[in-house]
């Protein structure tokens, strides 16, 4: 696979990723006095997953591999679930 075929993947899925960590980040950090214990892990533990899908994200673009890397796509893709149930969770808690 060509190295623009493997950004042209990689980029939404970053894009994706860049989006939904900026805000994390930005949240977990601007109410980290105002909540309890368990919002801030639940809070800790969106950011690592989110920076792991960022990170997943960058290696299709970097990686050479000669087809399309299904599995760091749908590992990004589970992340990206993973943060949306936990969000909930981190809501209800």
């Amino acid at each position: 696979m060509s190295v623009w075929k493997r950004w042209r993947i990689a980029f939404p899925l970053l894009a994706l990723s860049l989006l939904m960590f900026v805000p994390a980040v930005f949240g977990a950090w601007a109410w980290w006095s105002e909540n309890g214990a368990a919002y801030r892990v639940l809070s800790i533990f969106i950011c690592l997953v989110v920076a792991g899908c960022v990170g997943v994200s960058l290696s299709v673009g970097i990686k050479r591999t000669e087809d399309v890397p299904w599995l760091r796509i749908g590992l990004v893709a589970l992340g990206v679930l993973a943060t949306c149930g936990l969000a909930v969770i981190r809501d209800s808690v």
